[in-house]
């Protein structure tokens, strides 16, 4: 059953995306999402299930036709790729938040080619507007953001829900949450589980029903307790949020052990419950607000999570890929704490979604070298 568990979890992650188009009546029941800053709550509520784009080797030549090169990250290549070709004309809606710029024009874009009739049979293309602020008018403006997008799955649906479902679309989510974080813990101080699959099974969160999820995670992380600890450098993935695990494999065939990662779909996406109250729409606009991973995340909050997580690691792989527009601000702040914390880093341009060049993998090997001469030296 545990190893089941494993299988099931990772088929969770790994298919969902690359499924739709193929069962009509299964998509119908699906809405696309472009990254983890939408309430999933929202979407299970109404009665439908969230399937997220997900970067990868695939080819993109319909895409390629319309989207400027080094501009879109991997995983909004294959969105626009699959509704292009099709394969997305039957889901219920496809929601992007405005969580980067890319992500925007993305929106922008399918808006667009839609208009001029490239492409054809789109479902809803929505945008989910989340502001990373506690400021009162911005707490308003989410809740009521998070209201307007309640309203508008519901209309999508194909059956009537009631309030009361969002308040136990939440405490679900929660347990599932609470299953993840279980698993996570099996990673950080001691970690028994590699980094590879650590972020498939815990990435399966956004798209496994939530009790279904709970179920399986913790019958997971009850396999992973029995495993030997893993020896071998430990490392933090930073920069642009990784939505794969080839670069985690990449840095793993090296030797070493990626135990975090700053990205909604490892262990910072569930860190923390939703408060469960009277107000849900108000309770998931601050979760979402204050949690999601994204570009729009204050570099406060950024330093402040990183900061946290580097206890228990030797070495920080920075992933800056040529899309990025963002998170390569933030590398003068980030080289500086690690500096004062003398972590050792490097810094990575290939595209994530695809692993490691063979110039990053010596830059890999490199800092592995020196992460293990500095534990070394830090054993005296």
């Amino acid at each position: 059953m545990d190893a089941d568990a494993i299988d099931e979890l990772r088929a969770g992650f790994e298919e969902p995306f690359w499924a739709l188009g193929r069962d009509p009546a299964r998509d119908g029941k699906v809405v696309v999402v472009s990254w983890p800053s939408v309430p999933i709550e929202l979407i299970r509520a109404a009665g439908l299930s969230p399937v997220f784009a997900r970067g990868n080797s695939a080819a993109t030549s319909a895409a390629k036709r319309v989207l400027e090169p080094d501009l879109f990250p991997n995983r909004l290549r294959q969105l626009v790729e699959a509704a292009l070709t099709g394969r997305l004309a039957r889901v219920a809606a496809i929601v992007l938040p405005r969580s980067s710029d890319p992500d925007y024009k993305c929106f922008l874009y399918l808006r667009e080619l839609e208009r001029r009739g490239v492409a054809r049979a789109l479902p809803p293309v929505l945008l989910f507007d989340l502001l990373h602020s506690d400021h009162a008018d911005a707490r308003s403006y989410n809740a009521d953001r998070t209201r307007d997008l309640s309203a508008r799955l519901a209309s999508l649906a194909p059956t009537r829900h009631k309030r009361k479902d969002l308040g136990a679309a939440i405490a679900s989510a929660n347990r599932a949450r609470a299953a993840a974080r279980r698993l996570d813990a099996l990673r950080i101080t001691t970690p028994h589980i590699a980094g590879t699959d650590a972020l498939q099974l815990l990435g399966a969160f956004w798209q496994v029903e939530p009790e279904r999820y709970a179920s399986l995670a913790n019958a997971a992380a009850d396999t992973v307790a029995r495993r030997a600890p893993l020896p071998g450098p430990r490392v933090l993935i930073a920069g642009a949020p990784v939505d794969a695990p080839a670069l985690h494999a990449a840095i793993e065939a090296e030797g070493a052990v990626v135990v975090a990662e700053l990205s909604a779909f490892g262990g910072f996406g569930t860190s923390t419950d939703i408060e469960v109250s009277d107000e849900p729409f108000g309770a998931l606009a601050d979760h979402y607000g204050r949690e999601s991973i994204d570009a729009r995340m204050p570099v406060k909050e950024l330093m402040r999570r990183l900061g946290g997580a580097l206890d228990n690691v030797s070495a920080v792989v920075i992933s800056l890929p040529s899309d990025d527009a963002s998170f390569g601000w933030d590398y003068p702040r980030i080289r500086d704490l690690l500096a004062a914390r003398s972590i050792p880093h490097t810094v990575l341009s290939c595209d994530p979604s695809l692993g490691a060049s063979p110039a990053d993998r010596k830059r890999v090997a490199s800092l592995l070298v020196s992460a293990r001469a500095h534990r070394e030296a830090s054993r005296g």
